[in-house]
């Protein structure tokens, strides 16, 4: 389990809090004005979702991308779209790049990396397909947590995080 310090108010900025959020429920804002509100006032970030899909050996599936030379080896997955619920999102990300389809099945682990970017790790099955590379995949191999290839920094945080190596 991990501690969470609590967060300390002070008593002005609770007294100010207090007045906006009075006016926030009193004040007739049209709809339009409050998401403009909401926009500016809540940080913005970009959130990745992750497939950890294993076969019935416990292996991973991992996909080489053809467009990341440092660190090519990688999990299947990608960015959400705009209002792209994560499973939806993940599941055609994962389609896009491998022809699979898949189910998401559980959130496994989710973390910022930096601060602008949200990633989670979702298990997943296949459905159906075969795999086919396409313009952001090559090759593809299955292997075991202990033989994974380097992978981007965040995507191993998330396996850790998960507990995949204990």
């Amino acid at each position: 389990m991990v501690a969470v310090e609590p967060v300390r108010i002070s008593q002005r900025s609770s007294h100010r809090r207090r007045v906006l959020l009075r006016i926030w429920r009193d004040v007739p804002f049209p709809g339009w004005m409050r998401q403009v509100f909401l926009r500016v006032l809540n940080p913005s970030f970009m959130v990745g979702a992750m497939a950890l899909i294993q076969d019935d050996r416990g292996r991973i599936l991992v996909l080489e991308h053809t467009y990341r030379r440092e660190v090519p080896w990688g999990l299947p997955g990608g960015w959400l779209k705009h209002a792209e619920s994560p499973e939806s999102g993940l599941a055609r990300e994962v389609f896009e790049e491998t022809g699979l389809n898949v189910t998401v099945e559980s959130l496994l682990a989710a973390d910022f990396w930096g601060s602008s970017q949200l990633d989670l790790l979702f298990r997943c099955t296949v459905q159906s397909g075969t795999y086919q590379p396409s313009d952001e995949t090559g090759l593809h191999k299955w292997v075991l947590p202990s033989q994974l290839p380097e992978l981007l920094p965040n995507q191993l945080a998330l396996l850790h995080k998960a507990r995949l190596f204990d």
